[in-house]
């Protein structure tokens, strides 16, 4: 991955796409004109889910460069300079391999691979929102809280009251099963409210 400058500015081989996909947004949203690129060979396809946008193609790291609108020099050099330290290394896309780079910063530490068989590809990355990481206070009741205080009647679920969950990453799948599993919390103190204003209401 690099940005605008043409320069790696991350780990990313540092865990599994799922656990880190958020973390990304956010560090290419403090990138030179908030734009990353990633960049791959002929070697990657087929070891991840196919891109929705088909990306730049192109038979030669300056010709990929002129492409995506980074300087060639500076891009063939980052990409020569992370070549060289790749060590050797049993790659497995499946697991935190070995596959490492050594004596590089930022540094590869999983799936590190020479980026030398053509065709090579570049794809244009921007921070976008899934949701919001604010939102109302609750306890585990999921009972909103004014003043330091819970209500008695007003219970939230889902992304209005993700960020209690939630810290500076996400993990894919999380926000639906912040939504269901206080959605049910929520559900059932709410139902658990209503009864008791109902009994308030007979006395």
């Amino acid at each position: 991955m690099v940005n605008r400058d043409a320069d790696r500015f991350y780990d990313e081989g540092e865990d599994f796409w799922p656990k880190r996909y958020a973390i990304w947004g956010r560090l290419v949203a403090h990138q030179p004109g908030q734009i990353g690129y990633s960049i791959i060979d002929s070697k990657a396809i087929g070891h991840f889910m196919p891109p929705v946008f088909p990306g730049a193609q192109a038979n030669t790291l300056p010709e990929l460069a002129r492409q995506l609108g980074l300087d060639s020099e500076r891009f063939t050099q980052t990409i020569a300079d992370y070549n060289a330290a790749c060590a050797p290394g049993q790659f497995d896309h499946t697991r935190l391999d070995n596959c490492a780079t050594a004596g590089l910063t930022p540094p590869k530490t999983h799936w590190a691979r020479p980026i030398d068989t053509p065709p090579y590809y570049g794809y244009a990355l921007r921070p976008g929102i899934t949701f919001t990481y604010l939102g109302l206070y609750v306890d585990d009741t999921a009972a909103v809280h004014f003043a330091g205080k819970p209500s008695r009647n007003l219970f939230v679920a889902g992304e209005m009251m993700a960020g209690n969950v939630l810290g500076k990453g996400y993990t894919a799948g999380v926000g639906m099963s912040i939504g269901t599993t206080f959605g049910r919390i929520a559900g059932q103190q709410a139902a658990r409210a209503a009864q008791q204003e109902k009994h308030h209401e007979v006395a």
